[in-house]
């Protein structure tokens, strides 16, 4: 069973609330029963994809009777839509513990790369990635995912200032895009189906990214001429084409 981390905010209550559900006041038990019931959730998605979500599932992967889940989520709707905002606040946790402590003599832009690189190996992100497929036919995620998105980008701009030591960076335009492209790249690999070479492939995107990035920090502004930011190539009869020098890594 996965090890459990005591939240001591619960959002769902006053929700419930206003929808006529009765709430019994939260006590540090129900809470952890409610937080194991939302692990159980993050495993079956990682398990089933979304229709792992299904009341049945999560009970049985819980260690649950039907009926206490229902004590704390009626229908799986509920569930799915206190899971977005769960895994949102533990998506950023463990990488935000590592950069507090980056290793020594490492390149901070390719530390960071590294340890968001990798969706599969991260179950949060997982079940993240599942929840936003599914808001596309279920409208009623799409609120709660725009309100866990806000909370992403604060985490992901506290994570930059951790690292690199100065948080007004997380502001600039070279950092916002820098964040972007790389959440970008890293979700693309998680759903890209490679025929061939799988590894092989992923490295040389991974290092596409690092030369990006490194070249994004080089810019004054991203408003920079295009003769800045576009290699030009040059061809002579017979020759193959010159390629400028490509950025430190």
């Amino acid at each position: 069973m996965v090890k459990l981390k005591l939240v001591r905010e619960n959002r769902e209550g006053p929700a419930r609330r206003a929808r006529g559900v009765k709430v019994r006041g939260v006590t540090p038990k129900s809470e952890q029963t409610r937080l194991l019931i939302l692990e159980a959730a993050v495993e079956s998605i990682n398990r089933y994809g979304i229709r792992g979500a299904g009341l049945a599932k999560v009970a049985e992967i819980a260690g649950v009777t039907r009926g206490c889940l229902q004590y704390y989520f009626m229908t799986s709707e509920e569930v799915l839509i206190a899971l977005a905002r769960y895994v949102s606040q533990r998506n950023w946790e463990a990488y935000e513990a590592q950069a507090v402590n980056p290793p020594d003599g490492r390149d901070l832009i390719e530390f960071a790369i590294d340890l968001v690189a990798s969706p599969a190996t991260d179950r949060y992100r997982v079940a993240q990635l599942e929840l936003l497929s599914a808001a596309r036919t279920m409208p009623v995620l799409r609120p709660v995912l725009e309100e866990s998105a806000r909370l992403v980008e604060d985490q992901s701009k506290r994570f930059t200032g951790l690292l690199f030591g100065n948080a007004e960076l997380a502001d600039s335009p070279q950092f916002r895009a820098a964040r972007d492209l790389t959440a970008l790249v890293n979700d693309w690999l998680f759903i890209k189906v490679f025929p061939d070479q799988r590894e092989v492939r992923i490295a040389e995107v991974r290092a596409a990214l690092r030369i990006a990035l490194h070249t994004l920090w080089r810019l004054p502004s991203l408003d920079a001429q295009p003769s800045t930011t576009k290699p030009r190539f040059r061809v002579g009869a017979g020759a193959a084409p010159s390629r400028p020098n490509a950025p430190e890594v």
